[in-house]
């Protein structure tokens, strides 16, 4: 598993062979996800600050205080060929 600053607002997080570009910082209280603990098997992410964890497929909140959804996108897809 790695995580990758993309630039100031991005991180590119690998597990296995899936790829996921979220927003940097938490939605909620924007705790930076760098320091975020990464659950690879729910693949999922929890923020330091006030552990609100989300999910890297969808960027749903699962548990804890938030404000809205992360913005969450899997990169490793590439378009169905017809």
């Amino acid at each position: 598993m790695t995580i990758e600053q993309t630039d100031d607002n991005t991180l590119k997080i690998t597990i296995g062979d899936k790829q996921y570009e979220i927003e940097a910082f938490c939605p909620h209280r924007r705790g930076h996800l760098a320091h975020g603990y990464i659950n690879t098997r729910a693949l999922r992410i929890t923020c330091p600050l006030h552990h609100s964890s989300y999910s890297l497929e969808t960027g749903a909140l699962t548990a804890g205080p938030s404000g809205r959804t992360l913005r969450s996108r899997r990169t490793d897809q590439t378009a169905e060929q017809p």
